[in-house]
């Protein structure tokens, strides 16, 4: 995106605002901070037109989160806008529970959520894995009255069902005055993500019955749905149905397909499909890619392994981070850590998933101790799990015991890793050890992000109960 030069003209906070609004759709970073340097030498007022809270949608739209929240800690009067960026920008990077505390900051501030703000919050608490959090989100909706909104009603049978709830999903579903494609899809998602197909089978027929026709992704969660619970014969009957209504199986159809089938335990059908999907012209891509990788460590075949990592290079994709997580946990369940550790090596970015990936594959866990002591990354709680856990299954309580020591000397930021450590010690019933960690955390002034419950002031879901 190309910047007027500043020295020749004179910008009015309208133009100024226009720009950065540009530079945040256009993802221009470089240009946005020209921006903002004018605005300091300006002398404008900040709050005209909100500027600082656009500023902050700027820095946080080009995925600065960290300079986004800096510009934040500066506004006087923040706006639902600020944070909504806050909250999403942080959901993007998998920062969970920094998406969840700006929206708590939201609640402190007295500041209305929008319609904007909950269907990401939502998505946060499915991140969490938080059925608690979802309910207060609900909680919030219900009492601004936004739950009859078809869009946020269908994020929050989502955000249920995703959680492990499906009676609350349901519920919201049998509430709904008005229902679309979306909402009668994520529910028949809720009983196949639970195995149960016919009752995903019936609401597919009365969705019919009601007056709405399948769109594709309907169709296609049908398939993946009976391919991943292991009903081949249905899922392939579906494909034929799909086909006699009118409806060409694209490449999402073979990729919900394949995914399916891999993440039922059936790498054979998947990779059946695979060569049929070749066949019929379809290219791949990164998603057939990252459906088949799985199915690989299914069977323990790193040949086949090595071809689809071949396959990557020779169809010009790039090994992003998603991709690199999947092959490395590809060559650790076919039991070669030399490969796996190769690919971790040439990743130039390797985030989270990629490092639980590669603690996994080492059984020797003395080596994934070194491994993580040496991270140059924080230590977050997905981490300090999946090396306790191995731990655990390898009976190397020594090695336990340093790395909760570790931990403790650790310059940690986030209270994630230490209330990890502090559960794993109460599950063993260590409470000496418990009560340890928290004097660390208090001493530090690292605290637990405190919950909300709006639910204990009569703004309960008692309808739903």
């Amino acid at each position: 995106m190309k910047i007027p030069s500043f020295s020749t003209f004179k910008l009015s906070p309208d133009d100024l605002a226009l720009l950065l609004q540009k530079c945040m759709k256009a993802r221009a970073l470089r240009q946005g901070k020209q921006i903002h340097a004018v605005l300091l030498t300006s002398g404008v007022d900040m709050n005209l037109l909100s500027l600082s809270s656009k500023l902050v949608g700027m820095y946080a739209g080009c995925g600065d989160v960290g300079y986004a929240h800096q510009v934040f800690d500066k506004i006087p009067k923040p706006n639902v806008f600020a944070l909504n960026w806050l909250v999403l920008a942080s959901a993007f990077n998998g920062q969970f529970e920094d998406a969840i505390g700006y929206f708590y900051l939201m609640q402190e501030l007295g500041i209305v959520g929008n319609k904007f703000t909950f269907p990401v919050v939502l998505k946060v608490c499915v991140g969490l894995m938080d059925l608690n959090k979802g309910k207060e989100v609900h909680a919030v909706v219900n009492k601004l009255g936004f739950e009859k909104d078809v869009s946020l009603a269908n994020a929050l049978i989502d955000m249920y069902y995703k959680c492990g709830s499906l009676c609350y999903a349901r519920r919201m579903f049998d509430r709904m005055l008005d229902r679309d494609v979306v909402s009668w899809t994520s529910m028949i998602c809720g009983y196949f993500n639970i195995g149960k197909t016919d009752q995903a089978l019936l609401l597919f027929e009365r969705m019919r019955l009601d007056g709405l026709e399948p769109n594709d992704f309907t169709w296609n969660a049908m398939i993946a749905g009976f391919a991943r619970c292991g009903d081949t014969n249905r899922a392939y009957a579906l494909l034929s149905r799909m086909t006699k209504e009118g409806l060409v199986p694209d490449l999402v159809t073979w990729n919900a397909l394949i995914s399916g089938f891999t993440q039922g335990q059936h790498a054979d059908e998947a990779f059946k499909l695979f060569r049929m999907m070749l066949v019929s012209g379809i290219k791949a891509n990164l998603v057939t890619i990252t459906g088949l990788l799985p199915a690989c460590g299914i069977i323990g075949s790193i040949q086949r392994g090595r071809e689809i990592h071949g396959l990557i290079y020779r169809m010009g994709f790039d090994v992003n981070v998603f991709v690199a997580s999947a092959l490395i946990d590809m060559y650790s369940k076919c039991g070669s850590v030399k490969n796996a550790r190769s690919v971790f090596d040439q990743n130039p970015v390797n985030n989270i998933a990629s490092w639980n990936a590669l603690i996994g594959c080492y059984g020797k866990m003395v080596a994934a101790y070194e491994l993580v002591k040496g991270m140059p990354i924080e230590v977050t709680e997905s981490i300090i799990g999946a090396f306790f856990n191995g731990c655990k299954v390898h009976g190397r309580r020594d090695l336990a015991k340093m790395m909760a020591e570790a931990i403790l000397k650790m310059e940690l930021k986030r209270p994630g890793g230490f209330v990890t450590l502090s559960n794993i010690h109460a599950a063993n019933g260590e409470w000496e050890e418990v009560e340890n960690v928290r004097m660390v955390m208090k001493q530090r002034k690292i605290l637990k992000q405190p919950g909300f419950s709006w639910l204990g002031k009569k703004m309960a879901l008692s309808d739903l109960q």
